[in-house]
């Protein structure tokens, strides 16, 4: 096991060309997408020889280029001790900022793709079991819903270090 440390990549940080002028001119830049979504991400498990950082890099890569979605923002990545279960290696966290046209049912299903084309399965060995990718809902616009299998906003998001640190290298956007 390792201490926490921020770790910078190819895209972590990241902030959208739109925003990088947004500082200066004191204005929200035009967007084109009416939903704005923050996704946790995290990884401790190898994927066919690449590793954790590798697997979030392709993760940035393979949204990027979604028709429906535009990264905003990205978190640094933070390597962090993990919870829950302590015998496993350290995890990797990142947080991306997005906006997209596509709903609240089609962000959500859209993650579950993404973590198994990045080798994760649906069930878990056991609580808090390593893995290849973990994608989390942290927030969906302003929006506050109960549902059986979905909390928005997540329900322990506050309550984590693997997306509050991230989430503080994130500058406001109001």
């Amino acid at each position: 096991m390792t201490s926490a440390k921020i770790l910078s990549s190819k895209h972590y940080p990241y902030t959208h060309k739109a925003f990088k002028s947004y500082k200066a001119q004191k204005s929200y830049p035009y967007t084109m997408y009416r939903n704005m979504f923050v996704l946790g991400l995290g990884s401790n498990l190898a994927l066919k020889g690449r590793g954790s950082v590798e697997i979030l890099e392709s993760v940035f890569s393979w949204l990027d280029s979604h028709s429906q979605i535009r990264i905003l923002h990205s978190s640094p990545i933070w390597r962090n001790p993990p919870f829950g279960f302590a015998l496993q290696n350290d995890f990797y966290n990142a947080v991306l900022v997005c906006e997209s046209s596509l709903s609240l049912v089609e962000i959500y299903r859209l993650m579950f793709y993404v973590e198994r084309r990045f080798g994760r399965g649906r069930k878990r060995a056991f609580k808090n079991a390593p893995r290849t990718l973990d994608v989390d809902l942290i927030l969906f616009n302003a929006l506050c819903l109960k549902w059986e299998h979905l909390y928005v906003p997540h329900r322990f998001y506050t309550q984590r270090s693997s997306v509050m640190v991230p989430l503080s290298f994130i500058e406001s956007l109001c």
